[in-house]
């Protein structure tokens, strides 16, 4: 059983990939035949129960005659500390191909508390990369479509020395339309940069709680890359 995530660093980084990928490329476009559920969707505590279990999903999307696909995994690691505090841990790997070609891999490590779920924020354990979160407000127990929030934000830096920042990005939270019995649960982000884009990690989700689904979503300078 797949249940929700806390976004870590998978959609800046699939974002940043795919600004320069989609630089040469129209636009995509939502699917039409979306349906508004009516049912209240559990959030907080399937995001409470995803990190500490593994998770894969194989993701796939085209533009102006470009093939993407996108892996992305989760697994479930050692206990450990972040900014003084003890934290779980998991390990989140993406990778991205256009037309079969590997633009981007990154394996990093997110750090949070894992009831009530908090994220405190991820390590690239390659080049050091490190990335705060600072959370202002929860996900609420349950959600209408068409309802949103404000999570908090991110500051970014070269290493864990936090000398140098890299970039800063905001979070929210939004729950869209999509079949009668089940919602898009969206994580999104706006990162703050030449050009500035939007990325979202959204899962379908049922009343259950259950997830069949992973959507990743970029925008940038008004183009979309949609993978499913």
């Amino acid at each position: 059983m797949n249940t929700l995530t806390f976004p870590s660093r998978v959609v800046l980084t699939s974002a940043a990939c795919a600004a320069l990928i989609l630089s040469a490329c129209g636009g995509g476009g939502e699917d039409a035949g979306t349906v508004a559920s009516t049912l209240d969707f559990p959030l907080a505590s399937a995001i409470s129960t995803y990190e500490t279990s593994a998770h894969q999903f194989n993701l796939a999307g085209a533009l102006d005659g470009v093939n993407y696909a996108a892996g992305y995994s989760l697994t479930p690691g050692s206990p450990g500390t972040f900014e003084g505090k003890p934290a779980s841990t998991a390990v989140q790997i993406v990778t991205l191909r256009a037309n079969g070609v590997l633009q981007l891999e990154s394996s990093f490590t997110n750090y949070f508390l894992a009831s009530p779920y908090v994220f405190y924020g991820s390590v690239d354990p390659v080049d050091g990369a490190y990335s705060v979160f600072t959370q202002t407000a929860n996900v609420p127990a349950t959600a209408r479509v068409g309802q949103s929030g404000a999570l908090g934000s991110a500051t970014d830096y070269a290493d864990l020395r936090k000398i140098l920042p890299t970039g800063t990005s905001t979070l929210t939270w939004s729950l869209e339309a999509d079949s009668a019995t089940t919602a898009l649960f969206c994580l999104n982000t706006v990162l703050q940069g030449t050009p500035s884009f939007t990325g979202s990690e959204c899962y379908r989700v049922n009343a259950n709680g259950v997830v069949s689904g992973l959507v990743l979503k970029v925008n940038v300078s008004g183009k979309t890359l949609i993978l499913i």
